[in-house]
C-alpha cells in the first residue's frame, strides 16, 4: 500500500499542498518566530508554501504575528526575526547538501565524468549534480547524446566537495534509493522557494 501523503493548508495562500512543498514554523523560545523545516520541533505550527514571496507577503501581512499571539493563547510580544528569509533560505541549502551527504554514505553517488558519463549512458542513473561553476562545456560534455536527464547545477563545486568529501565533486551521479529520493525531495523544495519550479 502507498504511503499516504500528509498534507497541509498554507497560511497565506489557502492552498492545500503535500508537506514535502511546504515549510512549517513555530513559536520558538522568547515568543519568536522559527522555521522548522524538519517538522519535528515540539508546538503548535503554521505552514507555508515554499516560496520566498508567499514568507514576505506573511511578514508584511503580520500573519506570523497573529499565528503566534492565538498560540500564546494570551496577549504577548511575537518577535519576527528580520533576517528571516535569509535564515530560511540558508537552512534549506544547508539540509540539501546534508542529504547529498547521505547518499553518499549510502553508496548512491558516483563521482568523476567518466563514471558520471558510464552510468547516464547506461540508464542506471537519470540524474546528474554538477558544480554551478563547472566549465562552460562541461554540462553540454556530460548530457551530450543522452534523454531524460536531470541536471542538477545550484551548488558550488566547494560546496559539493565539502558535502560528500569528494575531492574536486564536478559531475555526480544520483543513484536509485531512499536517500537520493530525500535528496531530491528537499531540492525540489529548495527550487521553489527559490522560483525555479520549471527545474523540478
Amino acid at each position: 500500500m502507498a504511503k499516504a501523503v500528509r498534507e497541509r493548508k498554507c497560511l497565506v495562500t489557502g492552498e492545500v499542498l503535500p508537506s514535502a512543498r511546504m515549510i512549517r514554523f513555530v513559536l520558538g523560545p522568547e515568543n519568536i518566530i522559527v522555521p522548522d523545516l524538519a517538522a519535528r520541533l515540539p508546538g503548535r505550527g503554521c505552514w507555508l508554501k515554499a516560496d520566498h514571496k508567499v514568507l514576505d507577503k506573511a511578514i508584511d501581512k503580520r500573519l506570523f504575528v497573529r499565528f503566534g499571539q492565538k498560540a500564546l493563547d494570551q496577549p504577548g510580544t511575537v518577535t519576527v526575526p528580520e533576517e528571516l528569509s535569509g535564515q530560511v533560505a540558508d537552512l534549506m541549502r544547508r539540509r540539501c547538501l546534508e542529504h547529498l551527504a547521505l547518499c553518499n554514505r549510502a553508496g548512491q553517488l558516483v563521482g568523476g565524468f567518466e563514471k558520471v558519463r558510464s552510468r547516464l549512458e547506461s540508464g542506471k542513473s537519470h540524474v546528474v549534480v554538477m558544480a554551478s561553476d563547472v566549465a562552460d562545456n562541461g554540462r553540454s560534455k556530460m548530457c551530450r547524446g543522452i534523454e531524460n536527464i536531470r541536471v542538477i547545477d545550484i551548488f558550488t563545486r566547494e560546496e559539493l566537495s565539502r558535502a560528500t568529501g569528494l575531492e574536486n565533486a564536478v559531475h555526480l551521479a544520483l543513484m536509485p534509493g531512499g536517500m537520493s529520493e530525500g535528496f531530491l525531495r528537499e531540492t525540489d523544495r529548495y527550487l521553489s522557494w527559490l522560483g525555479n519550479p520549471e527545474d523540478q
